[in-house]
This record gives structure tokens, sequence and C-alpha cells, in this order.
């Protein structure tokens, strides 16, 4: 599944409709006493176009500079896919990844900056800020094993035939052999919070990730594989604030 562009645009559409016709004093500073905070948590779940549909989880903490920006640090987990994966399914109801010999899985802690652009009213409306992060991403390029012939081994194009493999292990299998790949990413993202109080908090956040590795990861043998990944992503988090 990958997100298209209409998507993005219709989100992006209804949520700054949303801001402009429930808060009053649009463009001006509206902090009231509810949204007076010193410091957030947040935990989400994305889906970026190059993955499945929950592609990462992350975990965010943002302390308050002042009353128009925000520090953030935080961690997240994701998965990419390549973008020539197509899954067989077997006669047996099992599927796997026809010429997938790796996962990709990157683990990325991060730092970074929100600007806060529109404030939201006491219990309506919404919060609109925009946030940058970057930070380095430890790649693990973990085999994919498949079941072939009642054995469970890494997929090899030279050795294994398609018709043979009957579904794979999952990624756990291969976990402790993964090749370590270090890299860097960075996001731009727009979130919109809606329904947050001064305890509670809960946003969509919509933006692009580009994430660069020292080496191709070669996730499809048989494909032009590369370093440089770039997806558009939309996430769900919620969390408290105080």
């Amino acid at each position: 599944m990958q997100i298209s562009t209409k998507f993005f645009t219709v989100v992006l559409l209804l949520f700054i409709c949303n801001a402009g016709f429930s808060q009053s004093n649009f463009g001006f500073d509206t902090r009231l006493e509810d949204e007076e905070y010193q410091m957030e948590n947040v935990f989400g779940a994305s889906h970026t176009s190059n993955s499945g549909l929950i592609s990462s989880l992350f975990w965010r903490h943002s302390n308050s500079l002042d009353r128009k920006n925000l520090a953030h640090y935080g961690i997240e987990l994701a998965n990419t896919r390549h973008p020539r994966e197509s899954r067989q399914t077997t006669i047996t109801g099992s599927s796997f990844v026809i010429g997938k010999s790796n996962y990709l899985v990157s683990i990325r802690p991060y730092y970074g900056r929100e600007k806060v652009l529109f404030q939201k009213s006491p219990q309506q409306g919404v919060r609109v800020s925009a946030m940058v992060s970057a930070g380095p991403t430890l790649g693990l390029e973990t085999p994919y094993y498949i079941n072939y012939l009642g054995r469970k081994e890494q997929y090899d194009p030279n050795t294994h035939s398609v018709i043979n493999i009957n579904g794979t292990s999952g990624p756990l299998k291969g976990l402790f052999e993964s090749k370590v790949v270090p890299g860097l990413h960075l996001k731009t993202s727009m979130t919109f919070e809606t329904n947050s109080t001064k305890n509670r908090v809960f946003g969509v956040q919509a933006g692009f990730v580009v994430e660069a590795f020292t080496r191709k990861i070669e996730i499809l043998p048989e494909a032009e594989n590369k370093s440089v990944y770039t997806a558009a992503f939309i996430a769900i988090y919620f969390g408290k604030r105080r």
C-alpha cells in the first residue's frame, strides 16, 4: 500500500480547513492557560510510501523553549521495503516475497525543533506546527529466511527455486545475524493536534523523510538496490504533557 499525492492533499486540506474555521484569532498567538506546558511525551505509529501499513513506531520527548518553539528528541524503529517487492501465496496459504534476501530495519535516534504556527483555543480547534529533525541511523540488513524443502534458509537466487518455497520464517529468525550499516536521516513534517488538553495530546503528522546509508542495502539481489531512500509519511501519535 502506498500513499498517493491525492490522499496527502485531502488529509492536509481537511486539517487546515478545520483549523481555519474552528479557531478564533487565526494567525495570531492565542495561547491561553489551557495551552501552557513545559514538556510532553508522545508515542506513535506511521505509514510510509515505501513500506507496509504500519511502517514504524516512535517515541518523542519535547521541551518548551518559549511560547512558540519546542526542542525534541526521540527514537524510531522503521522497516523499509524495496519498491519492486511482490508477495506470492503458496498452495498451503502461507506467503513470501519473491526474490527477497534481506530486510532493512532502521533504528533512528533523532533531535529536532518544532515551531508552532497557529495555536488552538481551549478545548477546540487545531494547533498547527512545523517540525524538522535529524540524526544517525543504525541500519540492520537482516537475512530474509524462507521455508525451502523443509529447511529454513536465507534466500539465494542462485540456489533456490521459487516453486519449492513454502513461506517465510519471519524477521526474528535472522535478527542476530544482521549486518549493521550506519547512515543518517532527515525528516520534515507538519503536525496537526486536535482534542488536546493541558494534560493529553493527540495529533496527526505528515511529511517526508530521507535516509542515506554508507553502502547499498541488498534487499532484492536481482534488482537495483540503493543506499538512499526517500518517502512520504503520515503518522498518528498520542501522549501526555505537563
